[in-house]
This record gives structure tokens, sequence and C-alpha cells, in this order.
């Protein structure tokens, strides 16, 4: 197995501050010591807090605002693109690091601490700001110290900015889902991202999701399909997409017990039920113990012989068909088979090679087969095609959350989506719509400091009266007598 440095990698966003071998690596770095962390500060605790207390938080003095006044400045055009690139990013995957909404959003002014054109979301509760308090990066500076941003305490503040977003700008944020804060699993989340991010770019993909598009009701209905009742809530913790559709949905854990036991099995069951022609997932387990916990467990106790073993038990209990056998649709890797070293890579990684069970019944058997899920002979999903894979890409490209350089292309078009449900589908609103560049590419977030102005587009139609008049109409989302705005 092949050893090289991340910098030693081809990578496609050279350009992109805090690319993979620049970001901090928040595995081998020791960043996190336990599942959560204590760090966390939001507005609304700040300004309860005494005097002497709010020095301590290393918050800047003038970085808090009143909630109302927050909320009036995210209304106008100031740091419109890098507010919505950061509230997209937390939506989408729970808990980020500075560096890490830095590359997905493609501006080096969001990897400061606490960058100017986050003051007014933070002061309006829709995030919170955190700092990394296990190992070294307790003991360095506060400028220098590794924080994050995460969904804030006050949901109900997006309601009242909603009001002010296109239809657009909402989709980016959101992805049509509701807001809401459920993260407080940092370690968890954060190399979560960080390996859909190393999987972005490195690796021949058509796209990464955050786990707030990787839910099983979402999946399940671009079959006309609906999940059961309790499943609706069923999600994975991200989702890589391959080029022909099939998705890789990933399971990140760092200890097995009943819950995990439980987890897997209800996969398991679920993967028995849905053939890949009415669910295109395959589940991948990824062990992200520590390196101590693999170091003094006993190689029968340690995270990575209890995953095993809970994917035995699962299989055993729901096999599948001769066609649709759920061992070749459960797989597992450790974070070290693919990283063995701070900011180092093994060949494995570059094809995505991961472990299945061979037979899976028996568990005497140990029956563990490599298998690259990037090669579509190893892994093949017969139903896949490049338009498949594309459909997902295209729609991903809407959403502030998906990397930087994964969002230039096609995007659907919002604007017909507003007038079908307004009862004007059949209008011609705009032949090419020019889509803004936060809403494609490495310039979402490209003029970072300072006011942007944003062009608005409104479409109007004429409605032909029978005496020959054109009266001028238009249109809202709701239907009412307003213009749609496209931004």
């Amino acid at each position: 197995m092949n050893t090289r440095h991340l910098a030693d990698l081809p990578s496609p966003i050279a350009s992109v501050p805090f690319s993979a071998a620049q970001r901090a690596d928040p595995y081998w770095e020791g960043m996190f010591a336990t599942g959560s962390s204590d760090g966390w500060v939001s507005a609304s605790q700040h300004r309860r807090a005494p005097a002497d207390q709010m020095r301590w938080s290393g918050i800047p003095p003038r970085y808090v605002t009143g909630q109302e006044e927050a909320l009036k400045e995210m209304r106008t055009n100031r740091h419109r693109p890098s507010i919505l690139a950061a509230l997209g990013a937390v939506s989408s995957w729970r808990t980020v690091t500075r560096e890490q909404l830095a590359c997905i959003a493609g501006s080096r002014v969001m990897g400061n601490t606490y960058p100017a054109a986050l003051s007014a979301p933070f002061s309006a509760g829709m995030l919170a700001h955190g700092y990394v308090s296990a190992g070294m990066n307790r003991l360095a500076p506060a400028g220098q110290r590794m924080s994050m941003w995460t969904v804030g305490d006050q949901i109900d503040a997006y309601a009242q900015y909603r009001k002010s977003l296109t239809f657009a700008e909402h989709i980016a944020i959101t992805g049509g889902q509701d807001w809401n804060s459920e993260h407080r699993f940092d370690r968890h989340n954060v190399l979560t991202t960080e390996l859909a991010l190393r999987v972005a770019e490195f690796c021949d993909v058509a796209t990464v999701l955050g786990e707030k598009q990787v839910s099983l009701p979402s999946l399940l209905a671009a079959s006309g399909l609906q999940a059961q009742q309790a499943d609706l809530g069923r999600r994975a913790d991200a989702g890589i997409v391959r080029r022909d559709g099939l998705v890789i949905a990933l399971e990140t854990t760092a200890s097995v017990g009943e819950a995990f036991r439980r987890k897997i099995a209800k996969w398991a069951q679920i993967l028995q039920r849905h053939p890949t022609y009415e669910l295109p997932l395959i589940v991948l387990v990824v062990d992200v113990s520590t390196p101590s916990q693999a170091t003094s467990a006993a190689p029968k106790n340690t995270a990575n012989s209890e995953i095993q073993a809970a994917i035995r038990e699962a299989v055993r209990d729901y096999p599948g068909t001769a066609l649709n056998r759920t061992a070749s649709r459960l797989g597992m890797v450790s974070w070290t088979d693919w990283f063995p070293g701070p900011h180092e890579v093994s060949s494995p990684f570059e094809e995505l090679t991961v472990s299945f069970l061979a037979r899976g019944t028996d568990d005497t058997e140990e029956g563990w087969r490599p298998v690259r899920l990037l090669d579509e002979k190893e892994l093949p999903y017969r139903e896949g095609s490049a338009e498949a894979g594309e459909t997902i890409t295209t729609n991903a490209r809407l959403l502030s959350g998906t990397p930087c350089w994964l969002r230039p292309g096609a995007v659907p078009r919002t604007d017909q989506y507003l007038l079908g449900r307004a009862g004007r589908g059949n209008i011609d609103t705009l032949v090419d719509p020019s889509v803004p560049d936060r809403m494609t590419g490495p310039g979402f977030t490209r003029q970072v400091a300072g006011r942007k102005w944003r062009k608005l587009v409104e479409l109007s139609f004429h409605a032909r009266t029978q005496g020959g008049s054109h009266p001028s109409t238009s249109l809202n989302e709701a239907g009412r007598q307003q213009a749609v705005k496209v931004m």
C-alpha cells in the first residue's frame, strides 16, 4: 500500500483556500478528545454574561449586536453571499471548522475566527461559534485556535429571515427542508465533513451531500415510493454520489453500542426491502475511533472488530435475495485505512476501496473482501446511468453547502417551479436565466467584505384580454398579484 502526502495528490482546487493539505487534520491532530465539544457560545449567552465573562469568551466587543438590529442588517445586501454560504454549510453538515467553511464557500476571509460577514447571523442567533478545546489546540492563542460554526439556538429567527429571501436563496440554505438544530456530536460531524471534502477534492465522484440531503424519504421519493412511518426521520451522516447515480451513504462512528447495532440492523432491513432499482443506495460504515482507542483495546474489543460483528449480525438477520444481497450493499472501512497519518493518504482511498462481507451468514467465517466503490464493474449498479448521476448533481448545485468547485454548471429552473405552483407554468419567463455567482461556483463569496448589490430580475406576463389590451400581471411564490423575483 503506497502512502503519499495530501499535497502530492493532483487537486482541482489548488486556488481554493484551505484545501485538504492546508486544513488542520481533525483526526490525527487530536482536536477532539470525545464526541462532543464544550466550547460553544451563542449570542444570547454572550448578552446575558457578566462583563468579565464576556472578555473570557474571546468574542470581539462589537461583534454581538441586538437580535432585531442583526435581522434588519441581514435583510440588506451587505455580506449577503457570505451569509448564505455559512447558513447553507451548517444546515447541510451540522458542524464545520472555520477552515472547512472557507473551503466550502471558496472564501479565504471566511477562514478567520470572527469574520465580519458573520456578525449579523451570529447576533441573530442563527449561528453559534465554538472553540475546539482538546489537545494542543486549547493552549494556542485565541486568534490561532481552531474554531467551529454550527446552527444557533434561536431557531425561530430563520422564519423571520426567510421573508427576505428569494425562493432560490431559501433552497440554497435548506434544500427546501426545515431549519433545525441537531449538531451536538462535534467530532463526528467535523470528521464526516472532512471525509466528504477530501472525497470531493481527490476522487472522481459526481458530488457529495450533507446529512440533511441524505434522508431515506428523499431517496425513495425519486422512485415514487414513500418511506414507512418508522423510517421518516432516518438519514445517513453524509452521501457520496457516483457518476452513475449510486449513492454511498456514510455512517461514521467511534464506538459500538446497542444503539449502533440497532441502526445497522435497520439499514440492513431497509436494503433488503428495497433493491437498488428502488433505492440506489449502499451503506458504508466508517470507523473513526481515536488512535488511543485502537492501541489500548484488545483486538476483539476494538471498534473495527465490533463494527464487523454488527454487520455480520445484521446480514445474518436480513440476508436479502440472490439478486439483492445485503452483504453486497453494507460495507466498512477505517479512517486509518485511507489516512494512515497526519495529512497522509493511502492508495486505496483514490478508488474508495472498502471491505464487504464475502458470504456473511456465519459468525465463524472471516469472509471480508476488498471492493473499489468507484469501480462500476466491481460494484455494479444495473439501473445507473450518466443522466441519473447528473440529475442529482444538477440539484446539488443549488445548495450553498455543496463544495464550491462542484457548483458550476446547469441548475434547475426554480422560476418555472414557482410559476407552476401559481398555475402559470406555460409562461416562458426567461430563455436563458442568469444565475448569480453565489449559486454556481467558487465566486459564491467572491466579494466577502463590503457591499454587494444583487441584480433583480422582475418577471411579468401579459394576459391578452378580449378587448385586445395587454394589462401587465405579476405573480409571487404564492400566486398573489406581485412580482416574482429570481436572484
